[in-house]
């Protein structure tokens, strides 16, 4: 039996259909270099109306980070230290002679602090409140506001802490159980608190970095600090450093500055805060008594360069017909010492030690104390001198060594 032609035809383009077919389901092994440039990309879409929001509710209110914020920002206060002090002005009287003047500015510290009681005891850093040595007083800011003047009750520049008291019988102050302390781990998170810049309830975050850290300020050397990346800028001295549950780590103190240099701070750790300050309070409330007086810097004064003074009063100034507003009055010189074989004498008024203004005994600087024999001294000191009817008012800057 023959086959129909038009079945043959049938049968010969279903074959065609299933050869082309089944090329078409091959990719090539060897595609042209531009197939995929010449490809457009997918259509992008932007959302229209309203994002959904992530499924379920998260309750930012429990955040650690929130909560411990929440429990130790109340017992945080900012802390402002102003002082007036002479500012020397050389110029030209109106009969073209040289004279030296003052005149009198204020200076401010910002600073930090933390409430330990709830009759107003407060733990700071001592360079916080080194402005207002001679007032003995300072203004405090709550976090909410509330401002109060408070006293200077302690020092100790060594370990770079304070203790203020704000007198008011009336209030029951928030603060911070010095009992509750980190176990201070390395890696840790940890949380500053405080006002940089003046900025108050301010809140920065990072790790202890390192522990054991010695860091140096003006030839002073601090040992044993806590290392942190958490922010901690001028301001923030003097406030607490806690960990995720709230407990102390350390008090801020200082940072590393420098080009290229960032988020190296310092701080005094708890072990060291609270004993100091649980030390302090119990001298101030009279159940403990008071350390021996050390080594003052004017004691060093007389001991390595031969030289007895005592804070230029405006009496004193008149006396001599200085217009000095502040300086150390010369009251003795030892013979045979630097001093007296620089020329200094009974009436000189020293008015700066190194780059530091003297006002008055406590403006001389700590590093005194660590004066070794042989080490130089720059001092600079003002005088006056009679020439005639006239009374003429001098300085100069003499360098003497150490005894």
């Amino acid at each position: 039996m023959k086959t129909p032609l038009f079945g043959t035809l049938v049968l010969s383009l279903l074959a065609l259909a299933a050869i082309s077919v089944g090329r078409a389901q091959t990719p090539p092994l060897n595609p042209p270099p531009d197939a995929a440039t010449n490809t457009p990309p997918p259509a992008l879409t932007t959302p229209q109306g309203k994002v959904p929001p992530p499924p379920g509710q998260v309750d930012i209110a429990s955040e650690p980070t929130v909560k411990v914020v929440a429990n130790v920002l109340p017992a945080v206060v900012n802390i402002t230290a102003q002082e007036t002090v002479p500012e020397y002005v050389t110029a030209y009287d109106q009969y073209f002679r040289l004279y030296r003047g003052v005149r009198n500015k204020t200076e401010q510290s910002i600073g930090s602090g933390l409430l330990i009681s709830v009759d107003g005891y407060i733990i700071t850093n001592a360079h916080v409140v080194a402005m207002a040595d001679r007032e003995k007083e300072v203004s405090i800011t709550l976090s909410t506001g509330s401002k109060y003047q408070a006293q200077i009750i302690s020092e100790d520049d060594d370990q770079d802490l304070a203790l203020l008291k704000v007198e008011d019988k009336t209030v029951q102050f928030p603060y911070f159980d010095l009992t509750y302390t980190s176990p201070n781990y390395l890696g840790e998170t940890v949380i500053a608190l405080g006002s940089p810049a003046g900025y108050q309830n301010s809140v920065s975050q990072g790790i202890l970095s390192a522990k054991g850290r010695t860091f140096t300020v003006q030839d002073h050397v601090y040992k044993n600090l806590i290392q942190t990346d958490a922010a901690i800028n001028p301001g923030n001295s003097g406030g607490p450093l806690v960990d995720m549950n709230g407990g102390l780590v350390g008090i801020n103190s200082a940072k590393l500055a420098g080009q290229a240099i960032e988020s190296i701070g310092f701080a005094i750790p708890h072990d060291i805060v609270v004993s100091w300050a649980n030390d302090a309070m119990a001298v101030a409330k009279g159940s403990k008594p008071a350390a021996a007086p050390g080594i003052t810097a004017a004691q060093s004064l007389h001991d390595h360069l031969g030289l007895s003074v005592k804070t230029l009063t405006a009496d004193n100034a008149a006396a001599l017909n200085l217009q000095l507003a502040g300086g150390l009055l010369i009251t003795h010189v030892e013979d045979n010492t630097s001093a007296a074989k620089a020329g200094l004498r009974e009436g000189m008024i020293i008015v700066a030690l190194g780059n530091r203004q003297i006002v008055d005994e406590k403006s001389l600087p700590r590093e005194l104390l660590h004066v070794q024999p042989g080490d130089p001294v720059r001092l600079q000191v003002i005088y006056t001198s009679t020439l005639g009817p006239l009374t003429i008012q001098r300085g100069g800057t003499v360098m003497l060594t150490a005894n």
